[in-house]
């Protein structure tokens, strides 16, 4: 990338840090610390990394202050202190990035466009992609190749709709939103009763949509089940990461983080800024606090107040989960001699 290459000096310009060392060292690519060369920028956030610089070859590193580097030769090597290198690392990546692959402007020959349907000319609808009757799609939207619109559906401005993925009937997809490859908006609700005879199941019919706001990012293979009645909404800023369930009438905060694998239950409101790690269960109806974070593979099956860290199988504050499970490990440390003692042959002479 010899046509976007930086100086430590112009990185350091670029993120609002303090450089140690010269500001001449070239800048032509990005690696891990331990793979860099002298022509690339790499990134240290954590001691981890810090203590591989010294073995390192690489020429140039943005570091967060307060991480003491060792064997930085600022006669030969350049540092670049921030406040926080993971948010100084946007705009470098930024600048390397060649833009997302989007189709062409227009509609493509080989897509589908429903005669009812309202495409902003600036829109742009890949070969194979469908827009059915009366489904709108905004300024700077991109379809790419089969991905599917439903009747009535929308896609807001400057948003993507990669390859696979469908908006079913009526949902909406705000602003600059991102939907993964083959996930699904607005799938049907995982409602069933029995009959009243007792001899079939009957599915329930959910007429509801889900509402995407503005800046969401959805992963690929993800599923969004709609409303029974009303909507599942997910707020604004809020990514939810590969090949997670969000159950019907789901109402999912502001800036919320959630990783893959999370499956969530019908009925669930989830507060601002929660955090889940992977593999996340959650039980049908539950309230989840605002800033609350959930650690990975927890089984949530109670209400967790705002604020508050749990973990474990079924979920408890974290601290509790922690106690309990070290008492465990603990108790089969201290079972191990009556384990031996019962294994033992009884002494014949009794």
């Amino acid at each position: 990338m010899s046509d976007r290459a930086l100086t430590s000096a112009t990185v350091a310009e670029m993120v609002c840090g303090r450089l140690v060392g010269p500001g001449d060292r070239p800048v032509r690519g990005l690696a891990a610390v331990a793979d860099a060369g002298p022509d690339q920028l790499t990134f240290i956030g954590d001691l981890a990394n810090a203590n591989k610089w010294a073995s390192s070859s690489g020429g140039t590193a943005i570091v967060t202050k307060g991480i003491e580097v060792a064997g930085h030769d600022a006669s030969a090597r350049a540092l670049i202190e921030v406040d926080n290198a993971d948010l100084a690392m946007i705009p470098v990546l930024e600048h390397f990035f060649a833009g997302d692959c989007l189709p062409e402007p227009g509609i493509a020959p080989g897509a589908h466009v429903d005669p009812t349907a309202s495409v902003h000319p600036e829109a742009r609808i890949a070969p194979g992609a469908v827009v059915g009757a009366r489904c709108t799609v905004g300024a700077r939207a991109s379809l790419h190749a089969n991905a599917v619109l439903y009747a009535d559906a929308q896609v807001g401005e400057d948003s993507i709709v990669h390859a696979g993925a469908v908006i079913r009937e009526r949902c909406i997809v705000g602003r600059r939103c991102i939907v993964g490859p083959n996930a699904v908006i607005g799938g049907d609700g995982f409602g069933y009763r029995a009959s009243a005879d007792g001899r079939s199941v009957l599915r329930i019919p959910h007429l509801g949509n889900a509402v995407l706001e503005d800046d969401v990012e959805i992963g690929s293979g993800a599923m969004i089940d709609r409303g029974k009645f009303g909507a599942t909404r997910i707020g604004a800023g809020s990514k939810i990461d590969n090949l997670c369930q969000i159950g019907h009438n789901v109402q999912i905060g502001r800036m919320c983080m959630i990783s893959g694998h999370t499956g969530i239950a019908g009925s669930t409101v989830i507060g601002d800024g929660v955090q889940m790690g992977g593999g996340v269960g959650i039980a049908p109806h539950m309230r989840i606090g605002s800033d609350a974070r959930i650690a990975a593979r927890a089984a949530v099956m109670c209400e967790i107040p705002a604020g508050e860290t749990w973990g474990g199988y079924p979920a408890q504050e974290i601290r509790h989960a922690l106690r309990e499970e070290a008492a465990l490990r603990r108790l089969a440390d201290s079972a191990k001699p009556l384990l031996k003692l019962l294994k033992e042959p009884k002494d014949q002479g009794q």
